[in-house]
C-alpha cells in the first residue's frame, strides 16, 4: 500500500514540474485587461488594453523563424427577449509578429491595412500589439434609439496561419492555440 501512494505522489509531482507555468500562476497568455468605446462625431471608437504572453514552444518558434498571426475578434449586438441576442456588426483585426534574426527585429504587420512597424525587443512588441487605441468601431447612426447594445471582445493565435507541421499541435495542444476569455460590455 505505501509503494502506490509513493508511486501515485511521484507521478503527480512529476506532472507538476510538466505544467508550464502560466498554468500553475493561473494567468492566460492572452488576456483582455480593459476595454471601452467612445462616440467621436458620430463613430464609436474602440479603446483595449490586451496583455500578450508567449508560451515558450511559441516563443521558440518565433525566434525559429515561424510567423505568429493574431487576431482581435469584436462583436456587437442587439439584446431581445424571446430570442438569441441579434449581431449588429463584427469586425476583425489581424496581426502578424514576426522575427528577423539577422536585423534582430521584431516587426508587426497590420493585415488588414498592411503597415508594419519594428522594435528591437519583444516586449515592446507585445506591449504596442496589446494597445488599441481609437479603432473605428461602429457608425451611430446604424443603431436604434431605446435598445440595449452589447459588445465582446476577445483575442487569439490564428492556428490555421501556422506552417502546416505546427498547425496539427495549434489543433491538438492548447499551449499552441491561446486565445482570451471573451470580455464584454455595453456600448452605451
Amino acid at each position: 500500500m505505501y509503494g502506490l501512494r509513493a508511486l501515485l505522489l511521484s507521478c503527480l509531482l512529476s506532472l507538476l514540474v510538466a505544467l508550464p507555468v502560466n498554468a500553475l500562476s493561473g494567468d492566460a497568455p492572452l488576456k483582455v485587461r480593459s476595454a471601452h468605446t467612445e462616440l467621436a462625431n458620430g463613430l464609436y471608437l474602440l479603446n483595449a488594453t490586451i496583455d500578450y504572453h508567449l508560451t515558450p514552444n511559441l516563443d521558440e518558434a518565433l525566434h525559429n523563424g515561424v510567423k505568429l498571426t493574431f487576431e482581435v475578434q469584436v462583436e456587437v449586438s442587439r439584446g431581445r427577449d424571446w430570442i438569441w441576442d441579434a449581431t449588429v456588426a463584427e469586425l476583425s483585426q489581424r496581426y502578424r509578429l514576426e522575427y528577423h534574426a539577422l536585423s534582430r527585429l521584431y516587426v508587426i504587420t497590420h493585415l488588414n491595412t498592411g503597415v508594419k512597424r519594428t522594435f528591437y525587443r519583444l516586449q515592446s512588441a507585445l506591449f504596442t500589439l496589446g494597445a488599441l487605441d481609437e479603432l473605428p468601431l461602429l457608425d451611430a447612426s446604424l443603431l436604434q434609439d431605446g435598445q440595449d447594445y452589447r459588445i465582446r471582445l476577445r483575442t487569439r493565435l490564428r492556428v490555421d496561419a501556422l506552417p502546416l507541421p505546427l498547425r496539427v499541435r495549434g489543433y491538438v495542444m492548447s499551449e499552441w492555440s491561446p486565445a482570451s476569455d471573451w470580455y464584454t460590455w455595453s456600448l452605451r
